[in-house]
C-alpha cells in the first residue's frame, strides 16, 4: 500500500497565500513584507498557464528582497501531476486520469455546458466511506490528496481545456470526483483559498462546491474555514435505506446531519442535496414525499441524479417515466429541484463511475505526456 499522507510541504501549489506568507516570516521577514512577497509569488506562479520560472533572479524581478530567496528556492512550482490518459466523451465531456509521482492515479472530468464549464476534481486516492454505488469506493483509501495535488488538477485541467480550445472557459468547481473531501479537510480548505485567490486563479468562492456523504462533525470547520458552497449526498428519504447504500448513515443519522446542518450552517448560506435515483429503491412518489418532509424549512436545492452504472448491478436508473413522476412531486412540495443529466458516462466519467476498470490498464501502461 502507498503512504497514506501525501507529502505536499515541498510543492509551491500546497501553499495558500497565507501559508506562504507564514514560511516567509520564519525565514526572517517581516509579516507586512512576508505578506507582500507571497502575494506576488503566487500571482506569478498560477494566475496563467505554462511553466513557472523560478529562482533567485526571478525573485528579484519579482521585487522581493534576498532574505526570501532561500526560503522560495525550496519549493517546487512544478506540478506534482502528469496527465496520464484523456478521454473525450461523445457529449463533449473529458474525463482526465492524472498520475502523481508516486504513482497513484487520480481522476478529473472536464464538463462543458453552454454557459459555463465545471472541473470535477479528487480529494483522495481513493475512499473509505465505501457507498455501494460508487467505483471509487471499491479501491478503498490508498492515500490522501496534498493541496498542491488537489490544485494542479485544475492547473492541468485548466491548460489541456486551452489547448483543446474549449468553450467557455473554465468556471466551477466541484469535489465531487474521487474521496471524501471531509476526510481531507485541512487540504481541501487550504487548495480552496489558492483556488479562490483572485491573485492566482479567481474562482469566484460561490462557484466552488465541496460534496461530502454527510460527515456532521466537520460541518463547522467546513463553514469556518470556506466560503465554498457545500453540497450533501443523501440519496435516501430514511435511515434504514441510507444506511443500505451508505455505511456514513450508521455514525452520522438523517436527523443528526439535519440538526448539524442547521445548527453550522451560516446565515444566507444554502445546502445543496444530491439525490441519486435508483429503480425501485428510492423512487416511489412517497419517498418524494419524505424528501420533502426532511429538506423542509432549509435553504437549499434537491440535484435529483439517475444513478450511473456502478458495483452493484441490483441498483439500476429508473424509467424516464418514474424519474418524472418523482420530480414532479418533489417540486409539487415547492422544494426547488434540477435533474442531473449523465455527462461523461461513455468514458466511465460519470458519477459514481471515476476509478472504473480502465485505470487498471493505465496501471500497467508508460506515461504519455
Amino acid at each position: 500500500m502507498r503512504q497514506r499522507v501525501a507529502r505536499g510541504e515541498g510543492l509551491l501549489a500546497s501553499y495558500d497565500a497565507g501559508a506562504l506568507a507564514e514560511r516567509l516570516v520564519r525565514a526572517g521577514g517581516s509579516a507586512s513584507s512576508a505578506r507582500s512577497a507571497a502575494g506576488r509569488v503566487v500571482r506569478h506562479a498560477f494566475a496563467r498557464d505554462g511553466e513557472v520560472a523560478w529562482g533567485e533572479r526571478v525573485f528579484a524581478g519579482l521585487g522581493i528582497g534576498a532574505w526570501a530567496h532561500g526560503a522560495l528556492g525550496e519549493l517546487d512550482p512544478s506540478p506534482a501531476l502528469a496527465v496520464a490518459e484523456r478521454v473525450p466523451a461523445e457529449d463533449g465531456t473529458v474525463r482526465l486520469l492524472l498520475r502523481a509521482r508516486d504513482g497513484a492515479l487520480v481522476e478529473s472530468v472536464l464538463i462543458p455546458g453552454p454557459a459555463r464549464t465545471t472541473l470535477c476534481i479528487s480529494s483522495q486516492v481513493g475512499c473509505a466511506r465505501a457507498c455501494s454505488f460508487c467505483e471509487t469506493g471499491r479501491l478503498g483509501l490508498e492515500r490522501q490528496l496534498s493541496a498542491g495535488e488537489i490544485v494542479d488538477q485544475v492547473r492541468l485541467a485548466r491548460a489541456e481545456w486551452a489547448a483543446l480550445g474549449g468553450e467557455p472557459a473554465l468556471s466551477n468547481i466541484v469535489f465531487m470526483g474521487m474521496g471524501e473531501p471531509f476526510d481531507n479537510l485541512g487540504e481541501v480548505l487550504r487548495a480552496i483559498r489558492l483556488l479562490t485567490d483572485a491573485r492566482a486563479f479567481g474562482f469566484a468562492p460561490s462557484r466552488v462546491t465541496v460534496s461530502t456523504v454527510g460527515v456532521a462533525d466537520k460541518l463547522p470547520a467546513f463553514f469556518a474555514g470556506a466560503r465554498a458552497e457545500l453540497a450533501v449526498s443523501l440519496n435516501a428519504p430514511d435511515d434504514a435505506r441510507r444506511r443500505a447504500i451508505m455505511p456514513v448513515n450508521a455514525r452520522f443519522s438523517m436527523a443528526a446531519l439535519r440538526e448539524a446542518i442547521e445548527r453550522s450552517m451560516p446565515q444566507g448560506r444554502r445546502v445543496l442535496f444530491e439525490y441519486v435515483l435508483f429503480d425501485g429503491f428510492n423512487d416511489a412518489p412517497e419517498d418524494a414525499d419524505l424528501l420533502a418532509a426532511y429538506v423542509r424549512g432549509l435553504r437549499c436545492r434537491v440535484n435529483v441524479i439517475p444513478c450511473n452504472p456502478g458495483p452493484d448491478p441490483r441498483l439500476r436508473p429508473p424509467s424516464p417515466e418514474r424519474l418524472e413522476a418523482f420530480v414532479a412531486r418533489l417540486s409539487s412540495h415547492e422544494i426547488t429541484t434540477l435533474v442531473r443529466r449523465p455527462r461523461g458516462r461513455d468514458v466511465g466519467g460519470a458519477c459514481g463511475q471515476l476509478a472504473g476498470a480502465r485505470r487498471l490498464l493505465v496501471l500497467q501502461t508508460p506515461d504519455v505526456g
